[in-house]
């Protein structure tokens, strides 16, 4: 948005966290009988869990990226 990037393990964290407080208002919504919100819900916790496994994904990747250009950089380190 501003020229940088929101680091993944960033972006993994509110993920998770935001996924979890959707899951505990679908079940909420759902307990109390409000099956539309209980959808929504439920729909945003799936949309964010996914966001979160992305991430993670992401910073797998980066850290793998670094740790060849390391080795790369310093033959003899491993």
């Amino acid at each position: 948005m501003f020229g940088r990037r929101v680091p993944p393990h960033i972006v993994f964290a509110l993920s998770l966290v935001l996924a979890v407080l959707c899951a505990l208002w679908a079940y909420a919504a759902w307990r109390a009988g409000s099956l539309i919100w209980a959808g929504v819900a439920g729909v945003l916790a799936i949309w964010l869990a996914v966001d979160a496994v992305r991430a993670y994904g992401w910073a797998q990747e980066k850290r793998r990226l670094e740790a060849e250009k390391r080795r790369q950089n310093h033959p003899g380190l491993k």
